[in-house]
């Protein structure tokens, strides 16, 4: 007999995926645990899976122990608000341990997202780029960016100076920022200067540093009249201990002569032939400013001479510990 029914087609329900978003941001009927420390976060398996290599590698299991070194359990939170497609707000003193939870659980794309909001390009300044250097500094697995924000560090390097953290930098750190062709100055003595004043701070243990780091110190750019200053007394024990160091003599009578012979360079290839024969050094210039709120201050900077004391520098120091964080990076006419 013919069928007397036609076909049924029965109606489209909600879109699955939408479902399950839904059901998990509401947090309902967690079936995995998650376990820092003393902490304890009921989770979804599913969510966790999507990134997780550790839970999709032990699928018979319930719970999942992590290290609170690694992971903190602030940063799980945030990170599980991540996955679960929120938008967690992620202040600055944060941003270092969530990328070394991020890379710890080896979630790239979540590491991918935490460098872009460190780059120059997104509106990082420079003041918040050294915090997060200092940040990194503890964490050998984060060196890279340690060092990637202290090369970021171009107007705001006599600010940092003026503080207690540049004090407590690691040698190597304070190398490779005195090295930087980038750091914008007053003075190259502006440099030397800030190298005394790490040595001296913890002197005489930091002494067997002396030679490495005043080598970073571009001796043949400061002022010709300060560098002949140093061939006499110069009544300030901070400064003369260092200076008078017999390695450190030799290093400082190369800068002064190179600096001569540099001022006689005509350009001619004969010229060339004397820096090889008498090992002249040519160093970059850094790149320079002129405050006019420094009591040193020259128009050109460098100038033969600039001569100021240590206590002149350290008064500099003080008068920018006064001033808005970007002061001088907002000067007119930066050199």
């Amino acid at each position: 007999m013919p069928s007397l029914l036609k076909e049924i087609h029965l109606p489209k329900q909600k879109n699955i995926l939408e479902t399950l978003k839904n059901f998990w941001q509401e947090n309902k009927s967690h079936d995995f645990l998650v376990r820092i420390g003393d902490h304890d976060y009921p989770c979804h398996r599913l969510v966790l899976m999507v990134y997780v290599d550790l839970v999709r590698q032990k699928l018979d299991k319930c719970e999942l122990q992590l290290p609170e070194n690694s992971v903190r359990p602030e940063t799980f939170e945030l990170i599980y608000d991540w996955m679960s497609d929120r938008t967690p707000l992620v202040k600055r003193p944060g941003i270092v341990h969530l990328l070394l939870a991020a890379d710890y659980l080896k979630i790239e794309r979540l590491s991918s997202q935490i460098w872009h909001c460190l780059d120059q390009d997104s509106g990082f300044g420079e003041d918040q780029a050294i915090q997060v250097a200092l940040d990194a500094m503890p964490f050998k697995d984060l060196n890279r960016l340690h060092f990637l924000m202290l090369h970021r560090i171009q107007y705001f390097f006599l600010v940092f100076v003026s503080s207690i953290e540049f004090l407590d930098l690691p040698v190597k750190s304070l190398i490779f920022l005195l090295s930087s062709n980038d750091i914008r100055i007053n003075s190259e003595a502006e440099v030397f200067y800030a190298a005394i004043r790490w040595l001296n701070h913890e002197w005489p243990t930091r002494q067997i540093h002396a030679m490495e780091v005043m080598e970073r110190v571009r001796i043949s750019r400061m002022p010709s009249e300060l560098l002949q200053a140093f061939e006499l007394p110069v009544d300030d024990i901070r400064v003369e201990r260092i200076i008078e160091l017999p390695e450190l003599r030799p290093l400082i009578e190369k800068g002064s002569f190179d600096q001569v012979a540099m001022q006689f360079d005509d350009g001619t290839k004969m010229y060339n032939q004397i820096y090889e024969i008498f090992d002249v050094t040519v160093l970059q210039p850094r790149r320079f400013i002129c405050h006019d709120l420094a009591p040193y201050h020259k128009p050109g900077p460098n100038s033969p001479d600039q001569v100021f004391r240590y206590s002149d520098f350290l008064g500099y120091l003080g008068v920018l510990q006064t001033l808005p964080l970007d002061s001088l990076k907002l000067l007119e006419k930066p050199l």
